[in-house]
């Protein structure tokens, strides 16, 4: 009864795959048959899925679009297609160099970066604000303010939070910098940790002052961060609502390098906890993350991964930005000549994921399934109650088709069930689409089997929807 439908199979015939390195498998799979079992227990409450954990970065490359940032006719164009619930601006180190007032960069001392040349020689180009905001007025998303604590004084920042809520911004997240725990990211005012924690202090007063219900972040270290120097000093410290977190997995393309990727979700975690042993009772804003082994589709798989990390874990993580939409790791690809985008598999795997969970409630669930190698299940997979139904996201993580046994309350499912997947027929597979093309492909819609089995393509993200499913449980408000 498991079979896949023929649409699937033309469809990977049609599209185009990247040819790239080489990345292996990195585990030696089981003659014998393995499978994968989810338990859902729908007799207890569900848990909101929050919508700022599908953020992203935007970076406008001047090679594709010029110096105008989001005033560029295709920018705002992409914005409209992707209709994100949330974005960080501006985005990574140009954050530092950001002057509110002109829209462009600046540095005003004689602190030496390797950005210099990239700030002075470059006076015209522009973040591209009034575009931003033009966005943001007919969309409604929500932001993360990066306040630029290099060169700005805390009265220019306080200007800066009333001339963003003048322009109907609801400012509620603003971090203090972008990782000036680098000292290349820093300035004179804040040259050392013990400059940047008074600066910090000050900003934080004056806005607190200006609203006591906005919440700020401090930039802290992934490296080492129990013991890490920044940390520690930081940690002396308690003007902060928040720690915000970097952490890009770039892993080798090699055996090794592809275990790591298929592990991200649990690396992203356990990063979590160690700066909450740091941090404790401090929420965790993952402002920049990306995972990969190269370009293949480990890499996409890792990055899923990741996503169930942080949703499985609310009290670790509240916002996360994916780094980023059109440039390393990117979701889009753009095409100057023709002025058209089309979406990578990261940028497919980003919209199945974010169809799924954001604004969901997560079930309590539980998988149990065979074991690669250093501890990875071959399947990872997770529920959730969204628009009346639950919906089920899966990931096979082998070459081999799995066969997946869903319970709900300990008796097997055995509903209707629609199944999509998103696979790759190989391990070094890519694919790009169209920003209209539907990325998941049926692969059936069968009834379930008296043990309520249904199959994993090799490779792949599923989803499955569920035709009912009566809610024991009571979902939270």
């Amino acid at each position: 009864m498991f079979r896949f439908s023929g649409n699937v199979i033309a469809i990977m015939l049609c599209w185009a795959s990247v040819g790239l390195a080489q990345v292996p498998y990195p585990f030696d799979l089981p003659t014998n048959n393995f499978s994968a079992t989810l338990n859902i227990d729908t007799k207890q409450k569900t848990v909101p899925v929050h919508h700022m954990l599908f953020g992203l970065n935007c970076n406008w490359p001047e090679g594709l679009y010029g110096k105008t940032g989001y005033n560029h006719p295709s920018a705002q164009k992409l914005i409209r297609q992707l209709e994100p619930s949330s974005l960080r601006f501006p985005h990574g180190v140009w954050s530092n160099f950001y002057d509110w007032e002109s829209d462009g960069r600046r540095i005003t001392d004689d602190y030496k970066t390797p950005y210099d040349s990239a700030v002075k020689g470059h006076p015209d180009l522009k973040y591209g604000f009034d575009g931003f905001n033009a966005l943001h007025q007919e969309l409604s998303f929500d932001v993360v303010f990066t306040w630029n604590v290099n060169y700005d004084s805390p009265e220019k920042g306080v200007r800066r939070l009333i001339d963003r809520r003048d322009k109907n911004f609801d400012v509620k997240w603003i971090e203090l910098g972008n990782e000036p725990f680098w000292k290349t990211q820093r300035s004179e005012a804040i040259s050392d940790v013990d400059k940047y924690i008074v600066v910090a202090k000050q900003h934080t007063e004056v806005l607190k002052k200006a609203d006591p219900d906005i919440l700020v972040s401090v930039p802290v270290h992934w490296r080492q961060a129990i013991t890490n120097p920044w940390n520690l000093e930081i940690k002396k410290h308690r003007f902060y609502d928040a720690v915000t977190l970097h952490k890009h997995i770039r892993n080798k393309e090699n055996r090794d390098g592809a275990a790591k990727t298929l592990a991200a979700g649990r690396e992203m975690v356990e990063t979590g906890e160690a700066l909450r042993k740091v941090f404790p009772g401090r929420p965790i804003w993952v402002t920049e993350w990306s995972v990969g082994c190269g370009e293949n589709a480990i890499s996409i798989l890792g990055m899923a991964d990741v996503y169930l990390g942080m949703v499985e874990r609310p009290d670790l993580f509240t916002i996360a930005d994916y780094f980023q939409i059109n440039a390393s790791h990117a979701l889009i690809n753009y095409d100057k000549k023709t002025q058209t985008h089309t979406r990578t598999s990261y940028g497919a795997a980003y919209e199945i994921i974010r169809d799924i969970f954001e604004g969901s409630e997560r079930l309590v669930s539980h998988v149990e399934s065979t074991v690669l190698g250093d501890k990875v299940k071959a399947v990872s997979a997770d529920a959730v109650f969204k628009n009346g139904r639950v919906t089920v996201f899966a990931i096979n993580k082998t070459t081999k088709a799995v066969p997946l046994h869903i319970f709900v309350d300990g008796a097997s499912y055995t509903k209707l069930l629609k199944h999509q997947a998103f696979s790759f027929s190989n391990l070094n597979e890519l694919r790009t689409f169209r920003m209209e093309e539907n990325v998941l492909s049926e692969v059936s819609t069968v009834s379930g089997t008296p043990e309520g089995v249904l199959l994993l393509p090799p490779l792949s993200l599923n989803r499955f929807d569920t035709s009912s499913l009566h809610m024991s449980g009571q979902q939270n408000p």
